[in-house]
């Protein structure tokens, strides 16, 4: 998550994909013809416990189909499920505000959803959160199966004081970005795909000289550097880790600005050889690389693989003949790596230290886990949203259905595990075999998949940010009173600013403000707890384990 207040933070895009865990079914209890129980003699239903908890208000339900508070899935778990469910919507652009009012006033609900992590670290440091150890031990059969299976999710979920408060879960881990080149026009200048940072730089130059479309105009572009995900293409060449700029370096955990360095003097250069769009600040969002992408004036393009499929068929349906292939990110001095990827767990839940009813709490969990539940959740109703294939995976039945009545429903289950959907592919499964693009498109995600989702070329960095402890308030201020990425865009496009000296510039302003005392702050709890934080490697091993269980 990008965290606007600190330059720590960078960001992570992230469409976040929501999963289920496979659990035992109950045996059913049968009556024997001997039995002389009647229906005034069963026992009574005992009563439900209440739970309240948050979800994202995304605005996004179509009127006839209620609200967040009630529709038909908050139907389907008050019915099916445990506890008495009150949903409580919390506006998704004003998360913080929102919550921070409710634990003021006394009002929290009991179950507290939220991606960010600081907002869930600031609420632990405040002792507004409820330690989890108890209700799991005494309460919990799926949840604590699940936390013996994956040492991560506990790993995550421990705070400073050794007990558990965070939730997580189990997600299919994924490609996130994916850098793609236009292979039609590597063909036609009697090129081939980068190995190295200087094999970019050069075939971005023959992009940009040499007409690869054919027009006989010099109006293309080799690469672009407007948006986010196209600044950080250099920036992961070179090593920059993608959400914190911290990495173990000669076993200190500091900041990364040799890598910091290297990426900006490599954007300097695509920038002063002309093989960038030079108004490329203006291009905040990206759109204009996108449009560039799709009208076929771009050689390289940073993609998202939420969008990529409309991307791709956006560039095919302007040029049939236009070809691209994902390549891996060129090698550089400081090793080769890879981009951002979905990783296989994700923590985003914590209880209310008022919660009145720690079991209905444990219990509520426990049913989102369960298959039926997040296969309903997931997928919709068996036979009115989908129909099993020959694997048991989901085939839509009727697209403007599921558009209507479950597109929306994802907020509902961000607190389960995906276990029990390993072998089915959320991405592939629903593309139409008998359309020759996404058959194409089929391939793209395959190749890529293979290329980024291996260990031998990792993200950069040394553990994933969210293992990093909260800031106390003091260091707060200090990372909050600096933001160097204006003057690191203001070096890339000024000629006689040449990446050293900003880099030194940044460092300055940084020891200025007191940014030493962060420094000193993170690699002494790097030293304490380098053994207990959860790594880069432990992504991807967790990665390899989850392909094994599916077959892949």
């Amino acid at each position: 998550m990008k965290n606007k207040k600190t330059w720590v933070y960078a960001g992570l895009v992230t469409t976040a994909a929501i999963g289920m865990v496979l659990t035992g079914c109950a045996k059913e209890e049968k009556t024997t013809s001997t039995s002389t129980s009647s229906p005034s003699a069963a026992a009574t239903p005992a009563a439900k416990g209440k739970v309240s908890i948050t979800v994202y208000d995304r605005a996004k339900i179509p009127a006839e189909e209620g609200n967040f508070e009630k529709n038909r899935w908050v139907d389907y778990m008050n019915k099916n499920g445990p506890v008495d469910l009150t949903i409580v919507p919390v506006p998704r652009d004003k998360t913080i505000d929102k919550l921070n009012v409710l634990f003021a006033s006394g009002s929290a609900p009991d179950i507290i959803v939220d991606y960010n992590a600081p907002d869930r670290s600031t609420w632990y440091e405040s002792k507004q959160l409820m330690p989890l150890n108890d209700m799991i031990d005494k309460y919990s059969t799926v949840y604590k199966q699940q936390l013996e299976k994956y040492p991560v999710l506990k790993k995550l979920g421990t705070r400073a004081d050794g007990k558990i408060y965070d939730i997580g879960a189990v997600r299919q881990g994924d490609i996130n970005w994916m850098l793609w080149v236009r292979t039609d026009w590597l063909k036609k200048l009697n090129l081939e795909a980068p190995k190295t940072a200087e094999d970019m730089l050069k075939i971005a130059k023959a992009f940009v000289e040499q007409d690869p479309d054919g027009n006989g105009k010099k109006d293309t572009y080799g690469m672009a550097l407007g948006g986010f995900l196209n600044w950080k293409v250099a920036d992961y060449m070179f090593g920059v880790p993608y959400n914190t700029n911290y990495q173990d370096q000669n076993s200190a955990f500091s900041v990364s600005w040799k890598n910091m360095q290297a990426a900006t003097a490599f954007k300097k250069q695509l920038f002063d050889g002309g093989l960038v769009d030079k108004d490329f600040l203006t291009d905040q969002n990206g759109d204009k690389a996108k449009r560039d992408f799709i009208n076929g004036k771009l050689g390289f393009y940073m993609t998202q693989r939420s969008e990529a499929q409309g991307v791709f068929e956006s560039l095919r349906k302007n040029d049939p003949n236009a070809q691209v292939t994902p390549i891996a990110l060129p090698s550089t001095p400081n090793g080769q790596f890879s981009p951002a990827i979905n990783t296989p767990f994700t923590m985003a839940g914590v209880v209310n230290a008022k919660a009145k009813d720690p079991k209905a709490v444990m219990q509520y969990i426990d049913f989102l886990n369960t298959e039926k539940t997040v296969k309903t959740l997931r997928w919709g109703t068996e036979g009115e949203h989908y129909k099993p294939n020959a694997n048991g995976c989901p085939v839509p039945t009727d697209a403007a259905k599921n558009t209507a009545e479950r597109s929306w429903n994802a907020d509902y289950s961000i607190l389960v595990s995906e276990e029990s959907m390993m072998k089915c592919d959320p991405v592939l499964d629903l593309l139409d075999a008998n359309n020759a693009t996404q058959m194409e498109y089929k391939k793209l995600v395959e190749a890529a998949r293979k290329i980024y989702l291996n260990p031998s070329n990792p993200m950069p960095g040394s553990v994933i940010d969210l293992s990093l402890p909260s800031l106390p308030s003091e260091l707060n201020t200090i990372v909050a009173s600096v933001n160097f990425d204006d003057e690191l865009k203001k070096s890339v496009v000024t000629g006689n600013y040449s990446a050293d000296s900003v880099i030194t510039n940044i460092q300055g302003t940084w020891t200025k403000a007191g940014g030493d005392k962060v420094d000193e702050f993170y690699n002494n709890w790097y030293k304490q707890n380098k053994t207990n934080a959860v790594s880069i490697k432990d992504v991807y091993d967790l990665l390899v384990q989850q392909q094994k269980q599916a077959g892949k």
